[in-house]
């Protein structure tokens, strides 16, 4: 191993990371969760195509809670894809991924570049980065649209000008530029800076640095945060107080997944795979004991990591900005115990156990999930209906799972006709008769829990549909429906035309 280590350099490990992060442009399509598509994607395009409520579910009137500089980022490569008359949605999602992938290997320089700082020792920012390359996590979620890991190349950045040795006014300043960045990109991220702007608040060195950190950081979002929601809602913190409205509301929190405090340690335990996760966690704590910029970033990453803990809404994915500095943190307090007590042969055998558990296990997820493609049934179908070239308006039938279709794919805008409950399915003949929306031409029922009674019920109203095609969810969605049925749910479509 230590070898290996040896032959690498911060070049070959990116080349690396790219090369997984590549694979993902490739085949990993579709989205992960619903907020990478509908609360990215969706909005981005109906900007471009000038709709009168270009948010999907806000009604009028409501500002939306999320920044639009992030939504923002991505009309732009939608327009320049149209630009040069690239128009169809699987293309321009291709070129998205490339630059989030592109994007991503910020994190692996500067996690190299950061490690290299805080440790005494080449090979632990080799392993740094390695793992940031290719932790089976990381390739994936780079080419997915979300907040919560587009906001770690600047976090990373911020943090490389924050450890500077010989701190001055100007890295003080870049760091509250990158540290802006990141909070713009996910609000939640604000408390990393805190207390790196509070440690500096409280030590007689450095005090004035933390007002013109905090100075830096408030000029930099209002600059572009606050000029920004000025002219779209007419307050610079519109999207700001929306976001707090909206997570402070205890009715909103409760529709979402909810779990105890402690559930986050056995997501991040789960992540890295068990055993690992235990070298790392003595590591990250080893951190707590140690001075100067090891400590500041062990207390930031543990505040941020223990008001998720505290928070009710407990979406796995809020958690991601934390992964970077369980690495390099665990890596450097975990190398510091090794040397510390490497004559204990019960530390040596667990580690090489670990080690080996870790790289076999690892290997496998991620040639998997750099390959996978999420969501599939919902885009193809989506896909298929655009190739088809003759769709006037669609049946969409889910009495599951909500948001099941993915219109961006369409290419073009349909009102459709959604049956989500028995009432709304009792009452279709009645929307159809009253012509408000154009007639439908395709039906998709969605999953196969009663399959043959919803069926039923639907050629009572379109007696002359005919069956086109099924659409298969992606092994990966399959295995998650396996494994949580009660979470996630079977999204077969079935697509029939109505003749």
């Amino acid at each position: 191993m230590s070898k290996y280590l040896d032959s690498l350099d911060l070049k070959k490990i990116l080349f690396i990371g790219l090369f997984f992060r590549l694979l993902a442009t490739i085949f990993s399509k579709g989205y992960g969760f619903t907020d990478d598509h509908f609360e990215v994607i969706e909005i981005a395009q109906n900007h471009l195509d000038k709709i009168p409520n270009p948010f999907p579910y806000l009604a009028k009137g409501e500002v939306y809670l999320f920044s639009l500089i992030y939504p923002g980022i991505h009309y732009l490569i939608f327009a320049l894809c149209e630009a040069v008359n690239i128009y169809n949605p699987e293309v321009k999602m291709f070129f998205t991924r490339l630059v989030h992938a592109l994007f991503s290997l910020i994190t692996v320089y500067y996690g190299y570049k950061l490690t290299e700082r805080l440790s005494n020792r080449p090979n632990d920012a080799k392993i740094v980065g390695l793992l940031l390359a290719i932790f089976w996590v990381f390739p994936f979620m780079a080419v997915r649209n979300l907040r919560e890991f587009a906001c770690i190349p600047p976090l990373m950045i911020g943090c490389y000008f924050a450890t500077e040795k010989k701190l001055n006014s100007k890295h003080v300043i870049w760091a509250g530029f990158w540290f802006a960045i990141a909070f713009i990109f996910r609000y939640q991220i604000v408390f990393i800076p805190f207390v790196i702007g509070l440690m500096w608040l409280l030590s007689k060195q450095n005090w004035q640095k933390a007002l013109l950190f905090g100075v830096s950081i408030g000029v930099v979002f209002m600059l572009i945060q606050g000029v920004f929601d000025y002219l779209y809602w007419g307050s610079p913190i519109a999207s700001l107080k929306a976001y707090s409205d909206y997570n402070s509301n205890p009715v909103n929190i409760a529709g979402y997944p909810n779990g105890p405090w402690h559930r986050y340690i056995g997501t991040v335990a789960g992540l890295f795979l068990g055993f690992p996760f235990l070298l790392l966690l003595a590591g990250y704590f080893k951190t707590a004991t140690q001075m100067g910029n090891r400590r500041m970033l062990f207390l930031a990453s543990l505040f941020f990591f223990a008001f998720h803990s505290y928070y009710a809404n407990k979406q796995e994915r809020f958690i991601l900005p934390f992964l970077p500095y369980f690495i390099m943190l665990g890596v450097i307090g975990f190398r510091d115990l090794y040397a510390e007590y490497q004559s204990k042969k019960w530390l040596k055998g667990f580690t090489s156990f670990s080690t080996v558990w870790f790289m076999i296990l690892n290997t496998i997820l991620l040639c998997l999930l750099s390959v996978t493609y999420t969501k599939r049934s919902r885009v193809e179908s989506m896909n298929y209906l655009r190739e088809k070239g003759d769709l006037t308006n669609l049946v969409i039938q889910n009495y599951e799972s909500p948001q099941p279709e993915a219109p961006f794919y369409l290419q073009k805008r349909f009102d459709f006709y959604t049956v989500d409950t028995h009432e709304k399915m009792a009452d279709l003949p009645n929307q159809i008769k009253a012509g408000a929306k154009a007639k439908p031409n395709y039906v998709i029922l969605v999953g196969n829990s009663d399959l043959q009674k919803r069926l039923a019920e639907m050629k009572t109203v379109f007696p002359t549909m005919e069956h086109e095609i099924d659409i298969e969810p992606s092994f990966v969605d399959n295995l998650a429906y396996l494994m949580n049925p009660s979470h996630n749910h079977n999204e077969t479509f079935y697509i029939y035309k109505i003749k």
